[in-house]
């Protein structure tokens, strides 16, 4: 069956502008849980790389992926064009190639993007209609909610930023299949469709039904124990052990 899989990076802390889309169109064969690539694209959008002062002093972007996009500028592995033209291509292509469904890695993120742009020019979303699924939810239900995932995570260190949680990042999934501690993403979009169709196959070879969707991915605490000293306006001092940690009201809440 042919499907999409497709990612977005975005400029602009506040508006998140498309900038960077990329997608493959795929012939999955399920039996086997392998794929033929019918066609790749990496658009970058014209008006907005060419913003110079804007790409360097974005959160989202800034020198060091700015010198990536020129690079790929500069190899002709990226195309430039307006957002418009990347609409019509990717709706002809998903129309060409009889495109069943789509899927990206936290779905919800990618679509609203590709929504609030069509509704902001007043185009056609080019994923109207099309059935799209979230690769998060396939590998949490196959891949990091067990218990090997959860073994090989805590003997690497591989959680959140504060370290509740568990990583179920795309770059986490792919350390872990891969058994490479040090892969890091680029964070360019044809890029990490890559790495997002090998999770995705993935899935399907763990019998994942990927003509449904899944229940949203949950977090999967570390299990980590942290320890708190707190001294009290009497000197007095309170030592205790927590795994978890609340913030509400203001009031920080520990949980052991």
């Amino acid at each position: 069956m042919n499907v999409i899989i497709f990612d977005t990076e975005t400029v602009g802390k506040v508006s998140q502008d498309l900038l960077n889309i990329g997608y493959k169109i795929v012939d999955i064969n399920i039996q086997h849980a392998d794929g033929k690539v019918l066609v790749a694209r990496d658009y970058l959008i014209r008006d907005l790389y060419n913003n110079r002062t804007y790409m360097l002093n974005d959160d989202f972007v800034g020198a060091k992926k700015l010198t990536k996009y020129d690079k790929l500028v500069a190899d002709g592995m990226i195309t430039l064009r307006n957002i418009k033209q990347v609409f019509t291509t990717m709706a002809n292509d998903i129309k060409k190639y009889n495109v069943l469904f789509g899927y990206a890695y936290n779905c919800d993120f990618d679509t609203d993007k590709f929504q609030r742009t069509a509704d902001g020019l007043g185009i056609t979303n080019p994923l109207e209609g099309l059935p799209i699924f979230d690769i998060w939810a396939y590998a949490y239900e196959f891949i990091i909610n067990t218990e090997d995932y959860k073994k090989w995570a805590t003997q690497t260190e591989e959680f959140t930023a504060k370290g509740f949680y568990i990583s179920s990042t795309v770059e986490s999934v792919v350390r872990y299949l891969f058994n490479d501690k040090d892969f890091e993403e680029d964070h360019t979009a044809l890029s990490d469709v890559q790495w997002e169709t090998e999770i995705l196959l993935e899935c399907v070879k763990r019998n994942a039904d990927i003509t449904r969707a899944l229940p949203k991915a949950k977090k999967v605490a570390s299990e980590k124990v942290f320890h708190q000293v707190i001294v009290l306006p009497d000197g007095k001092v309170i030592e205790f052990d927590y795994k978890k940690q609340y913030v509400r009201g203001g009031r920080i809440t520990y949980k052991g």
